[in-house]
């Protein structure tokens, strides 16, 4: 559950970043980018461990995978910055999304029983 709520603050933290791209005061986004993709990816990784059904980990894992390959794309030549805006933006909110959803949802444990 704590892997989960780290990746849905990471991944509104990438919607921010998508969304105020000066509001890091100087720093290299791409890098900071790049940091979080990782870490949306170990955390995913992480929770997928205590998680009652691993497609949430699973789809955070791969908008962490397709934003590192975007972000490393985007270090070695340069991509439209509407592509890395809509990229970031729905990576960050696909993976809060899915890591909160997993965070929250527990089955019922009489229905769990019956099966």
């Amino acid at each position: 559950m704590t892997a989960n709520l780290l990746n849905t603050l990471v991944g509104l933290w990438l919607a921010h970043t998508a969304i105020f791209p000066n509001a890091l005061l100087g720093m290299s986004r791409d890098r900071l980018v790049l940091i979080a993709a990782v870490a949306t990816i170990v955390l995913a990784l992480w929770a997928r461990r205590s998680d009652v059904s691993t497609w949430q980990s699973n789809t955070a894992v791969v908008t962490g995978v397709l934003l590192v390959i975007l972000t490393v794309a985007d270090q070695v030549t340069s991509i439209s910055d509407v592509l890395m805006f809509w990229s970031l933006l729905w990576a960050g909110l696909v993976s809060a999304t899915v890591s909160l959803w997993a965070a929250l949802y527990r089955p019922p444990q009489a229905a769990s029983a019956a099966d």
